[in-house]
């Protein structure tokens, strides 16, 4: 759960660091050790939108920039 991971942690975010970067698969293996529920595509799409995993969006998208300008963790590992 969340709860024991923060407790060992320190917080889920510093857990999510501390596996980063992962490739969707070996994510989605970690997920479902820690958590119920939790299949490819939640795994994905959470981690997308927290900025671990890329998003779907082109190099030559103005969000793309934006996003960009932001430095997500999936950025820093490129």
């Amino acid at each position: 759960s969340v709860v024991a991971l923060r407790e060992e942690w320190g917080s889920f975010k510093n857990w999510l660091d501390a596996h980063h970067p992962r490739d969707l698969d070996d994510w989605v293996v970690l997920f479902r050790q820690n958590f119920f529920m939790t299949g490819r595509t939640v795994v994905h799409e959470f981690l997308m939108s927290t900025g671990y995993l890329k998003g779907a969006h082109r190099d030559d998208c103005p969000i793309q920039k934006k996003i960009i300008a932001l430095n997500p963790p999936w950025l820093q590992t490129e």
